[in-house]
């Protein structure tokens, strides 16, 4: 695991699904270790607000799905980069932000039916993330592990539209 690695940087061991609680406690504790109050002179201080900075980003990225499911592939020793997904998927993937967009706006049933998909999906894919890993430890093949990867960010940038169009 290399010093780049979130994990590390919290001190936590690579795990899937990531709990937010034990990130945060992970935080808070390299928040107590590394508080500029602790320091005793500029030069720790200086180290203690980069390490605080180092910190804060694992703790962004163990909490964002697809950062977090990526970092656990390059924990593993596995190249993260996503996999293309077939061209059928990508055609109903398409469709499906289509329609996703067309209920978002109008605070309407359609559309809070439609942001409850979201958080039904991002589940799935959480727990399809998962078993693709066991999978990948056992067989060695990545390919559905890197293709989860790559759905939960089509379906991260599905609600970022979303959150744009609301907001």
């Amino acid at each position: 695991m290399s010093e780049a690695c979130p994990f590390a940087m919290l001190g936590l061991e690579p795990s899937w699904p990531v709990v937010a609680a034990t990130v945060q406690r992970a935080r808070l504790s390299a928040a107590a270790r590394f508080h500029p109050d602790r320091a005793r002179d500029a030069v720790e201080r200086a180290a203690f607000d980069e390490r605080m900075g180092l910190a804060n980003r694992a703790a962004e990225q163990l909490l964002d799905p697809v950062l977090a499911a990526s970092a656990v592939l390059r924990a593993n020793g596995v190249d993260a980069t996503e996999e293309a997904l077939p061209p059928m998927e990508l055609v109903e993937l398409l469709e499906r932000r289509e329609w996703f967009e067309e209920q978002i706006g109008g605070g309407s049933a359609a559309e809070a039916d439609a942001r409850a998909w979201t958080v039904s999906e991002r589940a799935s894919l959480v727990s399809r993330f998962g078993d693709a890993l066991t999978e990948g430890r056992a067989t060695g093949v990545w390919i559905e592990a890197r293709r989860t990867i790559s759905r939960l960010r089509a379906l991260a940038r599905m609600t970022d539209v979303g959150r744009v169009r609301q907001g």
